[in-house]
């Protein structure tokens, strides 16, 4: 058996009394102090988590939003690419289209009182005019306006045309320039 002996007087017991009160009052106060710092660390740390989660879930949406929009901008770009196809393919076919309206229209501006186109063949731009002119000065002047057309070059009427005087039955051969059965556009 062990026997102690308290020698101190009462106010130096009080004051170790207090003393290990006060240095369970601290150690409790770090204690808790401790805590708090690892459970605001924890929850900094599960912010700073869960916005990173948040900027992954936006990056994505933002991202298949993009995707959407460029899905969309290629269909959209490949309609463009087609239209411009098409339309390049039109414009070069045009661009070798004859118009032999421009023949028609320079023939029948021509025309005068008395003549009358009954048949017109062309091969290679070469034109036969067959027809019938009431009298012989109707079909040359017919023919001279022919010829000073620009569109026109080496026109011929056979002489074999102006042996009657009147009610002609006549052929009469052109060659017609290709410039002038395209369109012109500016």
């Amino acid at each position: 058996m062990e026997i102690k002996i308290n020698l101190l007087p009462d106010y130096r017991k009080e004051e170790i009394a207090k003393a290990n009160r006060f240095k369970l009052v601290i150690r409790l106060g770090l204690a808790i102090l401790f805590i708090f710092i690892v459970f605001y660390s924890f929850l900094f740390g599960l912010i700073n988590i869960l916005k990173m989660e948040l900027n992954s879930v936006l990056l994505s949406q933002e991202t298949s939003g993009n995707t959407e929009q460029l899905d969309k901008i290629r269909k959209f770009d490949g309609e463009f690419k087609e239209i411009n196809s098409l339309t390049n393919q039109s414009a070069t076919l045009e661009k070798g289209q004859l118009y032999w309206t421009s023949l028609f229209n320079k023939l029948s501006s021509n025309l005068s009182d008395g003549i009358t186109i009954t048949d017109l063949a062309t091969k290679d731009y070469n034109i036969l005019l067959v027809g019938k002119a009431d009298d012989r000065d109707a079909l040359m002047s017919y023919k001279e306006k022919l010829a000073s057309e620009s569109c026109f070059t080496d026109v011929n009427l056979p002489l074999s045309n102006l042996v009657s005087k009147e009610n002609i039955s006549f052929q009469m051969n052109m060659k017609i320039i290709k410039d002038c059965l395209q369109l012109h556009t500016k």
